[in-house]
């Protein structure tokens, strides 16, 4: 309310306060990760696994789920190709400015062709 009195525009100051908390928020959630990754040590008995055999073993997971999909699209699709039937009209399409072919004498627009 004291924005308006400023004579600013309370929706970009609003704007501008929220677009400055965010940025508050990425650093701070920044600051966290980064303390984070400083005090994490390994202890003694334990051994990393090595990043080549994780690639490794995600590789084989992607390509498992691959041809999971393309089987699935394969059973999935249709059998031998299906013509596609054209709709045909038995009646001449009717003009918005036209008679109703109802029968009231209204334009079509007025009558059956109102929308809503």
């Amino acid at each position: 309310m004291l924005r308006a009195y400023a004579e600013k525009d309370p929706k970009i100051e609003y704007k501008q306060e929220g677009f400055r908390m965010f940025n508050e928020m990425l650093q701070t959630i920044e600051d966290r990760v980064t303390d984070i990754i400083f005090r994490v040590r390994l202890q003694a008995g334990q051994q990393s696994r090595s990043v080549y055999n994780v690639s490794e073993t995600q590789k084989q997971e992607v390509s498992q789920f691959e041809m999971a999909q393309r089987q699935r699209a394969a059973a999935a699709a249709p059998q031998g190709e299906q013509k596609v039937k054209q709709i045909k009209l038995d009646q001449p399409k009717v003009g918005r400015n036209d008679p109703c072919p109802c029968g009231s004498g209204k334009k079509y627009k007025k009558c059956c062709g109102q929308k809503g």
